[in-house]
């Protein structure tokens, strides 16, 4: 690549063909300029046929193998991009082609970058979302067994079916507008980075409607919900995906909260963004590791208070659905056992 880059910088080779002849001209007009200075140098004596085929010979062997060395190294780039390709396909590991030269091997090298660079990203949605169907699917169905189980297991509670049948209603309404959300990023390729279709939505009644559907676990664990929701506060989202990032961060803040305690959801609009928190007082992460806990199946995913599981991939997903819509997800805590907070930080428009 040094030679290669060398002769980049040349001003009449900044072509790669240019390049190749430039190096086969000289190779090849090397013993032809040899033999003239020998000629011209040794005038005054007598030269034989012997001594010129013999220099002859020896300058040509020389210049070609000087010129096969010259080129093997200026096709370095392209040996170079061949084994680029072969780590990903064999060891799925990255390249890092050089993209700053502007030749044609140079175009190459960044077309090969980019669309490795590309399809990787593409592949990484794609388990992305699948890892989401498997992640966000679960929660809606877990939440109708739960309904189910209550019903089967307290004779008493089935005199009154009606709100426990309007729950189960709308928890499957939303998993089907879940389901063709998703189907609708995969037709029309949303999940690869195209612009998401946002409306004006009311954030309190999306609020209301997440804890609704956990109510069940609400009860259960005894755990009481603060709103301080502004009531004309409007968010600009897609709606389906953006609801399901607040009924994680919601089931994450149950999660991991004792019972009898509180849960606060507070929202703001302040300098041109939307900030909604969701503070706990449970089981709280050291400080330093709050950056790590949106890695995709990061380890520092733990078990719930009451033994609920955790795949370590819905805060990574709800990250980057924060993402797609312009604003970001972080996670706070002074320690464990003190609680966490975790604020969506949302642009107005």
């Amino acid at each position: 690549m040094q030679l290669y880059s060398s002769l980049s910088r040349i001003g009449f080779l900044k072509s790669y063909s240019v390049k190749f002849l430039f190096v086969a001209f000289l190779g090849i007009h090397i013993p032809l300029i040899g033999i003239i200075f020998f000629i011209v140098l040794n005038k005054d004596h007598h030269l034989t046929a012997f001594s010129i085929i013999t220099y002859t010979l020896i300058l040509t062997l020389v210049a070609t193998g000087l010129t096969l060395v010259i080129l093997n190294q200026l096709i370095k780039p392209i040996q170079r991009a061949k084994k680029a390709l072969r780590s990903y396909l064999d060891q799925n590991e990255l390249p890092k082609l050089p993209t700053y030269f502007t030749d044609e091997v140079g175009i190459l090298l960044q077309d090969i970058q980019l669309t490795v660079t590309s399809v990787d990203n593409l592949l990484n949605e794609k388990k992305d979302l699948v890892s989401m169907l498997s992640h966000d699917l679960r929660t809606p169905t877990i939440t109708m067994l739960d309904t189910v189980r209550l019903l089967q297991e307290s004779p008493s509670e089935r005199m009154n079916l009606a709100p426990y049948l309007a729950n189960l209603q709308q928890v499957g309404q939303k998993q089907l507008d879940l389901m063709d959300s998703v189907l609708s990023l995969l037709r029309q390729d949303e999940w690869t980075g195209q612009t998401l279709k946002k409306t004006p939505v009311m954030l309190g009644p999306m609020i209301r409607s997440a804890i609704l559907s956990m109510q069940m676990t609400l009860v259960a664990k005894r755990l009481q919900i603060v709103q301080e929701i502004p009531p004309k506060l409007q968010v600009n989202v897609e709606a389906a995906s953006f609801e399901q990032v607040l009924n994680n961060l919601l089931v994450n803040a149950v999660k991991f909260s004792h019972p009898g305690q509180t849960i606060s959801i507070q929202a703001e609009e302040k300098e041109g963004n939307i900030y909604i928190r969701f503070r706990d007082q449970g089981m709280g992460f050291a400080p330093e590791t709050g950056e790590r806990l949106f890695d995709r199946f990061t380890k520092y995913q733990k078990v719930g208070t009451a033994g609920e599981p955790s795949n370590g991939i819905g805060l990574f997903l709800c990250q980057k659905t924060m993402q797609k819509h312009g604003g970001s997800l972080s996670a706070q805590s002074a320690g464990m056992g003190q609680g966490a907070t975790f604020t969506i930080e949302l642009p107005k428009k």
